[in-house]
């Protein structure tokens, strides 16, 4: 499901050729026979981090959050968070169609230092409803048409939750919520606390944030 974003051949796509070495990327992780994702530099410098976690073979958005590989990418992303990141907090953020400036088809996760401004003054606007372990409940997001925040039953932290297996009932339910609510294109974003003291980052409640229902900021330090 690609939303409005047009089918890209992989011999089109930048992503593949970036995997398949014929075009430049500033790597992080790179292929393995084994791997299933890798890690390179965005080209965009909003930031002062801006990673990207990407599938090796061409698939979309939608499918990527709904499959297996996306464990091995969301245990990347949170170790290479806490890598680059740990003492600003970062965030993992999907975009999915054009509304959530999603640009290039072939799935990816981008990992970007700063934890959320705009999740930590978002405010419960509407009842929760549950959906297997998890809970749904909308809120008022800064310029955003439609916000909910989807959370655990279990109470685990945010690096807890991304790190284990519960990621991808969570992703799978909410891909399905998110289509329903906004099928034209939303976004996926999560926040990690920085980490102080004793506490690493993404010590804070585990969570991802549903942005939607129309067209949508950009992702930098703003959000």
């Amino acid at each position: 499901m690609t939303f409005d974003l047009p089918d890209v051949d992989p011999r089109d796509c930048i992503f593949c050729s970036i995997v398949d070495g014929s075009a430049y990327a500033q790597w992080v992780r790179t292929p393995t026979e084994n791997s299933a994702v890798v890690c390179f530099h965005n080209r965009l410098n909003w930031v002062p981090v801006m990673l990207l976690v990407v599938p090796v073979h061409h698939t979309t958005q939608y499918d990527f959050w709904t499959g297996y590989d996306l464990l091995e990418a969301t245990k990347m992303a949170v170790e290479l968070g806490d890598e680059y990141c740990a003492d600003d907090g970062y965030r993992v953020i999907s975009n999915f169609g054009l509304q959530a400036h999603q640009s290039v088809t072939h799935a990816h996760i981008h990992v970007i230092s700063g934890a959320s401004r705009i999740i930590e003054s978002a405010t419960v606007s509407g009842e929760t409803s549950v959906r297997g372990n998890l809970t749904f409940t909308d809120h008022e997001v800064d310029e955003t048409p439609y916000a909910a925040r989807i959370a655990t039953l279990t109470g685990e932290s945010q690096r807890e939750f991304w790190q284990g297996e519960a990621i991808l009932e969570a992703a799978v339910l909410t891909s399905k919520f998110a289509k329903s609510k906004s099928p034209e294109g939303f976004r996926f974003m999560s926040s990690f606390s920085p980490g102080s003291g004793s506490e690493q980052p993404g010590s804070n409640p585990a969570g991802i944030f549903l942005l939607g229902g129309g067209q949508l900021g950009l992702y930098g330090s703003s959000y």
